[in-house]
């Protein structure tokens, strides 16, 4: 071969390589691409194959249908839309229902099912049992505990309100040990024949088993079958409530019936049982026979004319049977201007004396350790007295669930700013939320309980659903009762 050809030869063995090497360094550079643009649709293999170029190749082919028949698909929650568009919680929001749910946490009975009424302190009502459920579905509503957690609870409380004790073999007691569910008085002392029955407790316990059921559907019938197995014939009559009491003075220690419920509680215990099918004509309505009016700071404000002497209860005017009464059965034309005056009354005394006011009943931290804090009652204006009529207004607290309650209902007014604020650290973090402030000076009310507590977790709830009566009947999922249980209905009129 001579030089010429073997240069020749070289050069195309040469020229090989070089082609050889270029198409090597192209697939090269398009593995690299396309790795790219893959990882730039998540960095992993379900956002490659969502948005990568290898999905573009997997379209074409078809795809399995989606099965039915796997737990992802049938353990799926109700599908609650007819509740409405739920409206978002901001950041303090939330901090502010841990806070109150620490209380919860705290005081929880896992052997009943059971909240403390008072931090730690093992007692408590059909009342604060129910505030303490309101709780627990607000807490599962905001994150706070997961699916397994709140079922155990709920399923833990309808345990024990199946099988627990009954007064008189007709409806729950007025006070059960929290750890036993066995019947005691109120110094939390065994009472093995009871000591009687609360309507106006019974009214709140109802309210929160209709949410829970409205809310999640499969408690509908556990929350029915606890409420009818209360025999509530001499309880709701004649179109008003009635509680029932141990006449101690008596040799037997007959029991009494006797009407319960005054302008403000009645009618928001009234609207519950009529909810259910009784008549509830008088109770039901702010426009009754039993309704007065006095003006205070030039507002008129409505009272029960009832004498506290021919009954033993007195006419308290406070905040929280009114804001109740709005965020669970709602705002009505008849309650709305009587709201609306608990209200702009409450700012007229900030406005006259500085005195941040929104009051209500509420625990104490010290001696009487419970006082009803009141707009007006016995006659008198700003009076704070106990269920017998001793005066403490050296005691007057600025209350949290009031104040809170008022800021929530009308946002829109300077005042709600100050309300909030102002009780804005009256707080353990480790604990929940105080009671109140003393408006003397006096500090913290430090007393926790479940009612303050869940009252505040309830106001959130509200906040993000809206009035919980209305809504559950709009998606017709509010508790009925069978016919042969609601006994007592004269005229049965359900407006």
């Amino acid at each position: 071969m001579t030089e010429h050809e073997k240069n020749k030869t070289s050069r195309l063995k040469h020229r090989s390589v070089v082609v050889g090497l270029v198409w090597l360094a192209g697939l090269l550079l398009t593995g690299v691409i396309i790795y790219l643009i893959n990882a730039s649709f998540g960095g992993n293999q379900q956002a490659a194959t969502q948005g990568g170029l290898l999905s573009l190749l997997k379209t074409s082919q078809p795809q399995p249908p989606v099965r039915t028949d796997t737990f992802c698909q049938l353990v799926e929650k109700p599908n609650n839309s007819c509740l409405g568009e739920p409206k978002g919680l901001c950041s303090k929001d939330i901090e502010i229902a841990k806070i109150a749910w620490k209380y919860f946490e705290n005081n929880y009975n896992p052997a009943t099912g059971l909240y403390n009424a008072a931090d730690k302190y093992q007692s408590t009502t059909m009342w604060d049992t129910g505030s303490a459920l309101a709780a627990t579905i607000a807490a599962h509503e905001f994150g706070l505990i997961n699916d397994k957690d709140f079922d155990d609870r709920v399923q833990a409380m309808f345990k024990t309100m199946t099988n627990m004790e009954l007064f008189n073999k007709e409806a729950p007691n007025k006070v059960y040990h929290a750890a036993t569910a066995a019947m005691v008085d109120y110094r939390n002392q065994p009472a093995p024949e009871g000591i009687g029955v609360s309507a106006l407790d019974l009214a709140r316990m109802i309210s929160w088993l209709n949410t829970l059921g409205c809310m999640h559907p499969k408690y509908a019938y556990p929350a029915k079958k606890t409420i009818e197995r209360w025999d509530l014939t001499r309880i709701v009559k004649e179109g008003q409530m009635f509680g029932m009491y141990r006449d101690q003075t008596s040799k037997d220690k007959k029991i009494v019936v006797a009407q319960e419920g005054r302008l403000g509680y009645e009618q928001y215990a009234g609207k519950i049982f009529r909810e259910l099918g009784y008549d509830q004509r008088v109770a039901a309505t702010y426009n009754n026979e039993f309704r007065e009016t006095i003006n205070i700071y030039d507002l008129p404000i409505v009272y029960d004319r009832r004498d506290p002497r021919d009954l033993g209860a007195y006419n308290y005017v406070v905040t929280e049977s009114y804001a109740m009464d709005a965020i669970e059965n709602g705002i009505d034309a008849e309650n709305k201007p009587l709201i609306e005056n608990i209200f702009k009354v409450q700012k007229r005394r900030w406005e006259e004396t500085g005195i941040v006011t929104a009051v209500s009943e509420d625990n104490l931290d010290q001696k009487p350790y419970f006082l009803y804090n009141t707009i007006f009652t016995a006659g008198l204006p700003w009076n704070a007295t106990t269920d017998k009529g001793v005066r403490y207004d050296h005691l007057k607290t600025l209350s949290v669930k009031a104040a809170l309650s008022l800021a929530l209902l009308f946002p829109d007014d300077p005042y709600s700013k100050t309300l909030a604020y102002t009780v804005s650290t009256a707080y353990d973090p480790e604990r929940g939320w105080y009671s109140g402030v003393y408006e003397n000076g006096g500090g913290y009310n430090k007393a926790i309980t479940a009612n303050t507590n869940g009252i505040i977790l309830s106001l959130l709830l509200y906040k993000k659903y809206g009035e919980f009566y209305p809504i559950c009947k709009r998606c017709q999922r509010g508790l009925t009762l069978s016919p042969a249980k609601i006994k007592t209905c004269d005229v049965c009129e359900v407006k």
